[in-house]
């Protein structure tokens, strides 16, 4: 008998509604898992797109191809040290279902962090590098601007990831303590 079936058993006599913690449980462990791979495969992908910037000549683009895999090396880094604070993807037990998902929870946070100064850093050096090369090349005025705004409308999305993803967490963090309070009240 696994440790699901035995706490199932132990339901039996419960009374209420019991929590499908099973079921999300296993629902995030396989999106913690795809995430973890899709992840990688677009900072793999961004790094060999800076590859040209790096065979540049001009020392600006240079610059801007070295920021962008300073950016996926950060991110990188930083996800895989996240990643392995959330710990093990088997939830053996409702217990262990509920300890994943809160930590899965704080993870998403900490990422949500992460990128946040990682692309205010990125977006930074990046607005700065291709306003010096508009300059060098005069390009024209409205390009200058349309690319300052796309800079700083990603600062702006990232830099308030943390607030929105909160908004999100705190109803998930609220479906979480709903389950531990039914498994607490029933002594389970």
């Amino acid at each position: 008998m696994t440790g699901w079936e035995s706490w199932q058993s132990t339901w039996a006599g419960a009374s209420g509604p019991l929590p499908d913690i099973r079921a999300r449980a296993e629902r995030e462990a396989r999106r913690h898992r795809r995430t973890n791979v899709s992840v990688f495969l677009l900072l793999v992908g961004a790094s060999l797109g800076a590859v040209p910037a790096l065979t540049a000549p001009e020392s600006m683009v240079n610059l801007i191809g070295w920021g962008i895999l300073g950016f996926c090396i950060a991110m990188l880094v930083g996800f895989v040290l996240i990643q392995r604070g959330v710990g093990s993807w088997r939830v053996a037990s409702p217990r262990e279902g509920i300890g994943f998902l809160e930590r899965r929870l704080e993870g998403e946070l900490r990422v949500a962090h992460l990128g946040r100064w990682v692309y205010l850093a990125l977006c930074l050096l990046g607005g700065i590098a291709t306003q010096v090369l508009y300059v060098e090349h005069g390009s024209p005025l409205p390009v200058r601007v349309m690319t300052l705004t796309c800079f700083l409308f990603g600062i702006a999305l990232s830099f308030t990831a943390p607030w929105w993803f909160g908004r999100i967490a705190r109803r998930r963090q609220a479906e979480i303590d709903g389950w531990r309070r039914w498994m607490d009240e029933q002594n389970l």
